[in-house]
């Protein structure tokens, strides 16, 4: 089997605007490999008012917060969150999240697609 190992350099990489319905959030791959299971990690930024609609999606999530503050929404109930808190969203829960805070919002995106 050929290792193809590679260490990255985040801030060498330039963000990417999420699209889509998404207001201010920008993303930059964890990894360059694929997974056979659809895996994903993500950096995500959230800019201040930067906000992901409620979406259901197919698959989980894992947030990890690492720097500054917002407000998840997930089955319609509203959770405030701050740097140190992590959350999991269980695929086909409506969700979203929005950065409420006057500075940038930074976390990591799990995506965990379920067999």
């Amino acid at each position: 089997m050929e290792r193809n190992f590679k260490i990255r350099h985040l801030d060498e990489q330039p963000w990417e605007s999420f699209g889509g319905q998404t207001k201010d959030i920008f993303r930059k791959s964890l990894s360059s490999a694929q997974f056979p299971s659809g895996f994903k990690a993500s950096l995500t930024l959230a800019k201040p008012g930067g906000e992901f609609p409620e979406h259901i999606d197919p698959y989980s999530h894992i947030f990890y917060i690492l720097e500054g503050e917002g407000e998840a929404v997930v089955a319609g109930e509203k959770y405030p969150f701050k740097k140190g808190d992590a959350f999991t969203v269980m695929a086909g829960e409506k969700h979203g999240y929005r950065n409420n805070g006057p500075k940038d919002l930074l976390l990591i995106t799990l995506n965990i697609f379920e067999k």
